[in-house]
């Protein structure tokens, strides 16, 4: 029978030596596929944000972003717990919603200045013999009507004259006003209604053609009713443009945005491309749209060339690059960056929570700033107030950037803080600024609105016609003129003035009067 020799204390060694390498490589083998699951994690995370964003780009209902208050003191309790160092947060809804109007009354209001036609109803009897009645009050019932839209034929009828007793002298008329279209058929009245109607109330001109057709009767080529607005737009409605735009462009403080429009691209038969609208204004005055085919440094840089002051935009980084070299101070934009917070914390990153807290404080004094405030009163205030927040602000920026995982939906809200932050802080130095740019993306909505409706621009040079007219039009509703009543008092003056430069100046939306 065989013996067995008992192992000894070399054989010992060299097992345990090999179990030992084994449990190093499989604790360096699980740290790596720990590190490659979390990062696999983050991805996976990173694009069901994209997904949910889209979702809600393309199907969420348009509301205010609103935090539930029982959602925000989960996440501040849990916030909380991991940063016991942290002072207490109040739990309340957090950020900001957009400014509703209040509730109407149940009953309708009709304005004073509304045009009225008045009735008399007056009894038989009364009729027969009215020296035999006093009229001792009156009852008055007032309805709200609509007198439906009508097509008019308008004949212009100059006579001829001659001096009578005078053969050899020559007959005379009366010379023809000046016309929107000289020799065309379109009066100022139809031209102001194909305006307003494909770009205030996005109704595509082929819908336009089969309602004269329909309607009235009337058979207006879709073709003509293009050539008779690009005519009023490139010859009266471009002078009112180039007022508007030099009036920004003088002044020391610009809000800036663009938005893609398609157009249908002339060398790719049947496709289209992409062109973009710029829009740049001043709050509470004048806006402005350019046309560029690109979104590059070039587009920008028309814009800017000659402008000097403060630029208000996004982190969109040609801003930086077309003022490097000017004067041109650059400030950022609140909405923007609390729009990453937001996402993260609903991707459910609950220490997002802390940032819109904060930055709902900084928008709560904006809130408050009195409306009769100067310049040098709002920058004291911003100083006195807004700075401390900022600097709050800044702190948990600083202390959080290396704990989170890249591509996180907190770590990119973080990132784009921190590298807009002196952009973002400029707003407190200047009085007269605001503390986003949601006024100019206001003003590209109704681009949004049309594009749903006509698609695209029918041709790139037509892209610079939709900038004339959004310009005029969006200025009338800044300032509260009608534009319908607007574009048929200008259209029927312009004409008939002889230097169009000057009386530009006086018939754009904010100078504008109607004609007695």
């Amino acid at each position: 029978m065989a013996t067995v020799n008992p192992p000894t204390d070399l054989q010992e060694d060299d097992e345990a030596q090999v179990l030992r390498l084994e449990c190093e490589r499989l604790e360096q083998e699980n740290h790596v596929l720990g590190t490659e699951l979390k990062a696999l994690n983050a991805e996976m995370a990173y694009m069901q944000r994209q997904l949910e964003a889209l979702k809600r780009k393309l199907f969420g209902q348009s509301r205010g972003e609103q935090v539930s208050e029982a959602q925000l003191n989960l996440a501040l309790d849990e916030m909380e717990r991991e940063r016991a160092q942290q002072e207490e947060v109040p739990k309340e809804v957090i950020g900001y919603a957009r400014r509703r109007p209040q509730a109407e009354e149940s009953q309708a209001r009709l304005p004073e200045d509304l045009e009225t036609i008045t009735e008399e109803i007056i009894p038989e009897e009364v009729r027969a013999e009215p020296e035999a009645y006093e009229r001792i009050g009156e009852e008055v019932t007032e309805e709200l009507d609509v007198q439906p839209m009508k097509v008019i034929r308008r004949r212009i009828v100059r006579p001829k004259f001659k001096r009578k007793g005078q053969a050899a002298a020559a007959p005379f008329i009366a010379p023809l006003p000046a016309r929107v279209i000289p020799g065309g058929l379109p009066a100022a009245g139809l031209i102001a209604f194909l305006l307003v109607a494909k770009y205030v109330d996005h109704l595509p001109l082929y819908r336009l053609e089969k309602s004269f057709k329909q309607r009235f009767g009337v058979k207006l080529p879709r073709q003509r009713l293009c050539d008779w607005t690009g005519y009023a737009i490139e010859n009266w409605l471009l002078i009112i443009y180039h007022s508007i735009r030099q009036g920004l462009i003088g002044g020391d403080y610009l809000q800036i945005d663009e938005t893609p429009i398609r157009y249908l691209d002339p060398d790719r038969k049947g496709q289209s491309s992409r062109g973009y609208l710029w829009v740049y204004g001043h709050p509470g005055g004048d806006l402005c749209f350019d046309w560029s085919l690109g979104r590059g440094k070039a587009a920008a840089e028309a814009i800017v060339c000659e402008f000097t002051g403060l630029l208000q935009s996004d982190g969109y980084q040609v801003y930086d690059r077309v003022s490097e070299g000017r004067e041109i101070t650059q400030l950022g934009c609140w909405a923007h960056a609390r729009r990453r917070f937001y996402d993260a914390y609903q991707a459910g990153e609950s220490g997002a929570a802390h940032y819109l807290v904060l930055i709902r404080d900084l928008y709560a004094i904006e809130a408050s700033l009195p409306a009769e405030a100067s310049v040098a009163q709002v920058a004291e205030i911003r100083a006195e107030r807004s700075v401390p927040v900022l600097a709050q602000i800044r702190q948990s920026l600083d202390e959080d950037i290396d704990t989170h995982m890249p591509r996180t939906a907190i770590a990119d809200a973080i990132g784009y803080a921190r590298s807009q932050w002196s952009k973002l802080t400029a707003y407190v130095q200047h009085g007269q600024t605001r503390i986003d740019n949601n006024l100019t993306e206001q003003a590209i909505r109704p681009t949004k609105l049309g594009a749903k409706n006509w698609l695209f621009i029918g041709h790139p040079g037509a892209g610079k016609r939709a900038a004339i007219i959004y310009t005029i039009l969006e200025c009338c509703r800044r300032h509260n003129v009608e534009p319908l009543a607007y574009l048929n008092d200008v259209l029927r003056r312009l004409p008939g003035m002889t230097n169009h430069q000057v009386a530009a100046a006086k018939l754009t939306p904010r100078d504008w009067k109607p004609a007695a």
